[in-house]
């Protein structure tokens, strides 16, 4: 072999060589850019559980406060009346303090319209006794300081005795009246309470349920509060319950009261006129001996 032949296999062999160094370097260069991101991904992959832990911790706490929040107290349930009190309002303590009113004015008509004060048995008794006695003047003494119906009666009869008995009887049928107009004023108020209860019972329902509609109309498009809802019809209802068993009472106590003085106008007239005709026949009798 020639040695130009040599020196070109030699560069041939040489060229190859570098050839095959430059496409080894290539695929180590490639193999290691495309399995970077692979290596990347690995350290995620195992770090992932380690990100679940603090989440599994923090659950734990959630698991321990369940019991807790299982085992609090509920808040405390209103009873009925403190429920009424809140849901009536001020119109309710209006017709809390109209109904401590009308216990008291019943309670006193109580005291004071009864047979036993318009007609007295005291009185009675010593106005016999004066006219079998023939002593008119203690009679009209006895009836001068009274207050009673009898007392006024007996008195005005008496003072126009010397007229004639007529005249006598009709002032004394004039002061009847007067009188029972005087007691009708008393129970008037009673009326007056068993008219106003169902109207006032009235304005708290038109107040309750206006409330009820505002939250609803109020809402803007969301859905209303049913407690709220509900506390507006309550307080409807409440005072109108409250109104309702005010009158109902009153209007009972009025007419009750009204048929006593009847009785009591019917019995004091009644005696009124037996003692001014035992006056007339006892100042014509003739005085015994």
């Amino acid at each position: 072999m020639s040695t130009d032949a040599q020196s070109r296999l030699r560069v041939g062999s040489s060229g190859r060589w570098l050839l095959f160094l430059v496409l080894s370097s290539w695929l180590g260069w490639s193999h290691l850019v495309d399995s970077a991101p692979a290596r990347a991904q690995e350290p995620a992959k195992n770090e992932a559980p380690k990100e679940e832990e603090p989440a599994a911790k923090s659950d734990a706490p959630a698991k321990s406060d369940a019991p807790a929040a299982e085992g609090a107290t509920p808040p405390r349930r209103e009873n009925m009346l403190q429920w009424a009190i809140r849901a009536s309002g001020p119109i309710g303590l209006f017709l809390l303090c109209l109904s401590v009113y009308f216990t008291a004015l019943v309670i006193r008509l109580f005291m004071e319209f009864r047979v036993s004060e318009a007609v007295p048995p005291p009185l009675i008794e010593k106005l016999e006794t004066a006219i079998k006695e023939k002593k008119f003047q203690d009679a009209y003494d006895a009836c001068k300081d009274g207050e009673s119906f009898l007392a006024r009666l007996v008195r005005t009869g008496i003072a126009n005795l010397p007229a004639g008995r007529p005249e006598a009887k009709e002032a004394m049928q004039a002061a009847s009246e007067e009188i029972d107009t005087h007691l009708e004023m008393k129970i008037s108020y009673l009326a007056i309470i068993g008219t106003l209860g169902p109207m006032i019972g009235l304005v708290g329902t038109i107040w309750g349920m206006i409330m009820s509609f505002q939250e609803i109309a109020t809402a803007a498009g969301a859905q209303p509060r049913p407690e709220k809802v509900a506390e507006g019809i309550s307080t409807a209802l409440f005072i109108t319950l409250e109104g309702v068993s005010l009158s109902v009472p009153a209007i009972f106590f009025f007419a009750f009261f009204r048929n006593r003085i009847a009785r009591m106008s019917m019995e004091a007239n009644r005696v009124a006129d037996r003692v001014i005709n035992s006056l007339v026949a006892a100042a014509k009798a003739p005085k015994t001996a």
